[in-house]
């Protein structure tokens, strides 16, 4: 019996995930992810059945580990504006090439990815601010609140990527959008049911 190799496993991801990123998941080639990977197309689908496999096989770490991260590490709690956007930009920048790939994916890839985030989000923005505001599920009634502020975050957080700054630059426009969506999160909603012209002066 031929064992599968984990070098050839890893040259196959290599050579795809500069597939996906050059041309898309539509446009990409098995063919070009063999012969760049310096193996036989054959020998490609021993490891992945198909194209779509093999998408998958770059992307879902990737969803796993922004799970996780959103999950575990997406917390404000004792931790300055800056040092969050810090924190999240480092993460996303280790992760560049699949956000690009995921990106560049055809329309059913990328919307599932959407919904995927916005929900791993949603989920986490709903629990910060039950902590800081108990009272915070009287006082919202939408119950596509949370998804709606998620999904909006998510948006804003991808136009600043996609502009290709550096490092630095990038994390000074995170810091802006975590301020502007999260900052003085428990004072939100004290001010909810009062009417006042003046609340937004």
């Amino acid at each position: 019996m031929q064992y599968l190799k984990k070098e050839i496993r890893e040259k196959i991801l290599a050579a795809a995930v500069e597939e996906f990123k050059e041309h898309g998941y539509s446009d990409a080639s098995v063919r070009n992810i063999a012969n760049n990977a310096e193996i036989s197309l054959g020998n490609i689908y021993r490891y992945y059945t198909n194209k779509e496999a093999l998408y998958f096989a770059v992307i879902n770490p990737f969803m796993e580990s922004i799970k996780n991260y959103v999950e575990h590490g997406f917390s404000f709690e004792g931790k300055t504006m800056k040092q969050v956007s810090e924190v999240l930009v480092d993460f996303l920048m280790e992760y560049s090439d699949e956000l690009l790939i995921i990106r560049k994916g055809n329309t059913v890839h990328y919307e599932t990815f959407i919904a995927y985030i916005v929900k791993v989000i949603s989920n986490k923005i709903h629990e910060m601010l039950e902590k800081v505001f108990p009272e915070i599920n009287e006082k919202i009634q939408n119950s596509e609140f949370y998804d709606a502020v998620a999904e909006g975050f998510l948006t804003a957080l991808f136009k600043v990527l996609k502009n290709g700054d550096s490092a630095e630059v990038q994390e000074r426009k995170t810091r802006e959008i975590i301020t502007f969506y999260f900052g003085h999160m428990k004072d939100r909603f004290y001010h909810f049911d009062v009417e006042d012209d003046q609340i937004l002066a």
